[in-house]
């Protein structure tokens, strides 16, 4: 349900405060997985409009290691970045290494166990040491460890990784509490997003699993929401195998926890399913999507007439260009006549594709500043009113 549509609900929140600035929402946050925006660095995205990332605990923990970036200042100096950082736990990364790989690892009651394929060393990752980890980077939004699964496995598998993942949770709240907030603080503090003053400490996001169950979704965002954090994600694969988003789980997660609470649709990136799930009270996005589709020259353009107002969940807005494709040869056109990034201020469709044929670096780079800045300028027009 769209809340803004039903006047007497509670509306989601329109900005998030954090101790590097306000995000407004919604908001679209490309992947740092490694501290990098590939292809692009902060100062490309500032340019196009970008506010915050996401970087990845898991992947930063195996290289180059939490205590350097820690030594270097945090994750914000480290790869020159002034705004907000979100940190992801890396409980996806059990889902994907692990749970399709058993030699990858193992998942045990209290942690998982990763064992690096080339050199054997074990990666340790428990909820305490996940939350150690995302302080010592410094991020701003911290991610609880949880345990994803597939929407396929069986109800048993759900209710199993439901139950690790409420539990991980709490220890990492315990944790977090204990190294963040003072004692005399801890219970009577307000959740830092109702604040108007920008938070002193980071926030602290849960996961919600079930897999592809309503009910063991419900019973997992309701659990969430009594230990009690700044907001919510959610989690595990958000698509069936055709490729459709799973809306009915998302609405699921959405009504079971509390009203203006901001919920983060994590890895869906897609720019229709980013409609529909804002359409669903979802404020926070992130996905490797553009980026990856820029590197493979698949780039975004809006049709005729958006982003004037605001799209919804079933407006065609937008359709894709492969630069590579032999059309685009003769084109000295820009991208998408309407979009104010760099590449398309500049270059023509001619010209970038003569870049991907040479195999030139920047190729890359202008394909990214375009994607990301379609992203931005979607993001800006669901801040729009809804027109009648």
């Amino acid at each position: 349900m769209n809340t803004a549509e039903h006047p007497g609900t509670v509306l989601p929140p329109t900005v998030l405060p954090t101790r590097h600035g306000d995000l407004s929402l919604p908001c679209f946050l490309p992947d740092a997985t490694r501290a990098t925006v590939r292809a692009i660095d902060s100062t490309d995205l500032r340019t196009i409009g970008i506010d915050g990332v996401v970087v990845n605990t898991f992947h930063l923990m195996r290289t180059p290691g939490t205590r350097l970036v820690k030594l270097a200042g945090g994750i914000h100096r480290f790869m020159g970045w002034d705004g907000p950082v979100i940190s992801d736990s890396g409980g996806f990364q059990v889902y994907s290494l692990i749970r399709q790989n058993p030699s990858a690892g193992v998942i045990r009651p209290h942690e998982v166990i990763f064992k690096e394929p080339t050199t054997g060393e074990k990666v340790v990752l428990s909820p305490d040491r996940c939350i150690q980890a995302q302080l010592q980077l410094g991020s701003d939004v911290l991610f609880c460890l949880d345990d994803c699964t597939d929407a396929g496995d069986l109800d048993s598998e759900q209710a199993l990784s439901v139950e690790r993942t409420i539990r991980w949770a709490a220890r990492c709240k315990e944790t977090f509490d204990n190294l963040v907030i003072p004692r005399a603080a801890r219970r009577s503090a307000p959740l830092p997003y109702q604040e108007k003053e920008t938070p002193v400490r980071p926030l602290l996001f849960a996961v919600v699993q079930g897999g592809g169950s309503a009910s063991l979704r419900a019973e997992c965002a309701r659990a969430l929401a009594q230990i009690g954090f700044d907001g919510f994600g959610y989690g595990g694969w958000p698509l069936t195998p055709e490729g459709a988003l799973r809306t009915d789980m998302l609405a699921a997660v959405a009504e079971a926890l509390p009203p203006g609470t901001p919920l983060h649709a994590l890895g869906i990136g897609r720019p229709d399913h980013v409609v529909r799930a804002h359409a669903l009270g979802y404020t926070i996005f992130d996905c490797t999507l553009p980026t990856r589709d820029a590197r493979h020259g698949r780039l975004y353009r809006y049709r005729p007439g958006f982003p004037a107002n605001r799209p919804r969940p079933d407006d065609d807005f937008f359709d894709t260009h492969y630069i590579l494709d032999q059309k685009h040869a003769n084109d000295f056109g820009p991208i998408d006549e309407g979009c104010d990034c760099p590449t398309c201020s500049r270059y023509s469709r001619a010209y970038l594709r003569h870049l991907f044929k040479v195999e030139d670096a920047s190729a890359w780079r202008l394909a990214t500043l375009h994607n990301l800045r379609f992203y931005s300028r979607l993001l800006n027009a669901l801040r729009m009113p809804l027109v009648a």
